[in-house]
């Protein structure tokens, strides 16, 4: 009776011993994959990760991803990004052009102020954000003025996917520099998915293990309803102007005090500050209907702050039939 219970003890420790040693070497692997794939963005490792890595080589992705990596791929490229970003609209949304989730939606996961900002359409008949190619170039944009604010693109990242706000607030509460799985072990941020779904996608997508089939995109029954853009009231100029990202649908920039009738107050100072057009040199242009200055900007290959300064602007509001002034 005895040899028995100490042969069923003997069988279960070695059992056990086994089954961490293969645990043990599957962590190993993947450890020793996610730091031969790291470039230029950390890809920590962390046991919660083996489960969305073992669901990832299972559930195919949308195969909008091979249609447009391309595209992508050029557009991070031409903004110096890091290449590994090609896998972030898997980690958001699977590639699937329609995918909404509360005030975010297409490929990108843009809440609507930040597609606002970044110069695309929404209104009752169109949505910009399903556009690949629209949505990739405003979502670009955004992570990479992020990049220029925290010096950290995992920061950028998470400021993208939750708000600047949002991140701050994780950063004051947490005391000090948090660790990247930090935010979602303690809870610092609402939407921390990111972390692990984007690792797994740059490992997956480094090893060619990711599968892409036809998966459909979720159907939008409720029309779109018409999305006004935010009024500007007038800034310090001191300041420089931040990428607006909301949170849970609302605007979130620091408030600002409004003075009396903002519009024609910035319209009289435009008309009276804007550049002389007769006496400065450099290319006229006039603004147009649904012009703004992240538009105008991008279709000249310029900054916002050089056109505000070429024209003397003390904020971003332009109207209709404006000469402002490119110096190129």
């Amino acid at each position: 009776m005895r040899f028995r219970m100490l042969f069923i003890i003997w069988t279960c420790l070695f059992c056990l011993a086994a089954h961490n040693c293969c645990v043990s070497s599957d962590s190993d692997k993947l450890t020793q994959g996610l730091k031969k794939t790291e470039k230029s963005i950390p890809l920590p490792y962390h046991e919660g990760l083996e489960k969305t890595v073992l669901n990832y080589t299972t559930t195919p992705f949308s195969n909008q991803f091979l249609t447009y990596s391309a595209f992508i791929d050029t557009a991070l490229s031409q903004r110096n990004m890091p290449s590994e970003l090609r896998y972030l609209p898997l980690a958001l949304s699977g590639m699937r052009r329609n995918y909404c989730q509360g005030d975010r939606c297409g490929v990108w996961q843009l809440p609507t102020l930040t597609a606002l900002h970044y110069g695309l359409t929404i209104d009752g008949t169109r949505d910009e954000r399903t556009d690949v190619e629209a949505s990739t170039n405003a979502a670009l944009d955004c992570l990479n003025e992020l990049y220029q604010k925290y010096g950290d693109w995992w920061h950028s990242i998470l400021a993208y996917t939750n708000s600047p706000v949002a991140l701050q607030h994780a950063l004051i509460r947490h005391g000090e520099t948090p660790e990247l799985w930090d935010f979602q072990e303690q809870n610092l941020l609402p939407n921390t998915e990111v972390i692990p779904n984007f690792i797994a996608c740059v490992y997956l997508g480094d090893e060619g293990q990711l599968k892409f089939g036809e998966v459909a995109d979720p159907v939008i029954t409720k029309a779109l309803e018409p999305v006004e853009r935010p009024t500007t009231t007038v800034k310090d100029t001191a300041k420089t102007l931040e990428p607006v990202v909301a949170e849970q649908g609302r605007n979130v920039e620091r408030p600002t005090t409004k003075t009396k009738d903002t519009t024609t107050i910035n319209k009289q100072t435009n008309n009276k500050k804007a550049t002389d057009p007769s006496k400065s040199t450099g290319k006229k242009y006039i603004v147009k209907k649904g012009d703004n200055l992240t538009r105008i900007a991008a279709k000249h290959h310029v900054t916002i702050s050089d056109l505000m300064t070429w024209n003397n602007l003390k904020n971003d509001k332009i109207f209709e039939g404006q000469t402002l002034i490119i110096k190129k």
